[in-house]
């Protein structure tokens, strides 16, 4: 496997980080941290390039906070100076490691995303009778950072990187995992974690998933499977199949420190509908929109109106929130049910 050097002077040269910090902007423009930013913003710059060159960078300490949708996660908001540093590295490293990936992942690639992968799904579903609908449990939290490193060091072969990698790394860790060598006093300590939030914890994300990828694809051969994230889903001719591909992958997991959630590992008949990506699709072309996804959203507007009646949000709010659902509800079969949703109101 090639290993590529050389690419620190990309990652901190002027225009590289010059074009992260307008990236790290978008849908930040009301944050008070990026108009910060964005005041001396050519001085911020220079101030980060000359860190990165001489090696003076430190990832500043994390603003931790808990989101309830669609189920409660601990969400970890780095300092505006790190996501441009995030950006600024993802940049360089994202073409090198978009040539690995298999064309069924779909999560934070370009060209891909939430609707791709479900009509993926749906391709597959009226091409194979069963399918095996997976989710890893706990999957952030359980990343290994010396198995990750270790991933990433097969293809970064420039030590700076590697470094600037490590401190980003360092800055989060959600428990430390020990194992016990053959000495009983030899106990080796393993940081693992990535924080959600990061852009660098997708893209780590992915490439930590890249390994069941293609033993899924080139050692078990399957030709039904779409990835999204820590989500996925083997298509097959007949239920033994699927679980003896689904008794591999359980071992392949457990090599990289990872379980399938054992309630959400379910086998059964494309025709009654499987679930992915926020849509149920069926063997024969249909396409729904997950009933908590609806669920979610009608509460949600329930309480942005209430915040309108109170002056405490714009209609025009209210209006980005709605054409968004309803495109996104647009791409299944679903005009029934948009009209009563929004005639709810």
């Amino acid at each position: 496997m090639k290993r590529h050097k050389h690419l620190f002077e990309q990652v901190c040269s002027w225009d590289n980080v010059l074009a992260a910090s307008r990236e790290a902007l978008r849908g930040k423009r009301r944050g008070a941290a990026a108009a910060r930013f964005f005041l001396e913003w050519e001085k911020e710059v220079v101030a980060l390039v000359e860190e990165l060159r001489t090696g003076s960078y430190r990832h500043g300490p994390y603003h931790y906070f808990t989101i309830h949708e669609p189920k409660e996660r601990l969400v970890a908001a780095a300092p505006f100076r790190d996501r441009v540093v995030h950006h600024a590295l993802v940049r360089v490293l994202e073409p090198i490691f978009e040539g690995r990936f298999i064309e069924d992942s779909f999560a934070c690639r370009k060209g891909k995303g939430t609707h791709a992968a479900m009509r993926r799904a749906a391709e597959f579903a009226q091409r194979f009778p069963y399918a095996l609908k997976c989710d890893i449990a706990r999957y952030f939290p359980s990343i290994d950072h010396g198995m990750l490193r270790g991933l990433l060091a097969r293809v970064v072969g420039d030590a700076r990187v590697l470094a600037l990698i490590d401190e980003i790394l360092g800055s989060h860790h959600d428990h430390v995992r020990q194992e016990w060598g053959a000495d009983l006093w030899a106990v080796e300590a393993h940081p693992c974690g990535l924080p959600i939030g990061n852009l660098t914890s997708q893209f780590f994300a992915n490439i930590y998933l890249n390994q069941l990828d293609h033993f899924v694809k080139h050692t078990l051969r399957v030709k039904g499977y779409v990835r999204y994230v820590d989500d996925f889903i083997l298509y097959g001719r007949s239920r033994e199949e699927l679980r003896c591909w689904g008794a591999q992958i359980r071992e392949h997991l457990a090599g990289l420190r990872l379980r399938i959630h054992p309630d959400k590992y379910r086998l059964g008949p494309t025709r009654l509908g499987v679930d992915f990506a926020g849509f149920v699709v069926f063997a024969d072309g249909r396409r729904r929109v997950r009933a908590a996804n609806v669920r979610r959203f009608h509460r949600r507007l329930r309480g942005m109106l209430h915040e309108v009646r109170r002056g405490r949000r714009s209609l025009r709010e209210v209006g980005v929130c709605v054409r968004a659902w309803v495109a996104h509800a647009a791409h299944a079969q679903s005009w029934r049910l948009r009209r009563a949703v929004l005639s709810g109101i």
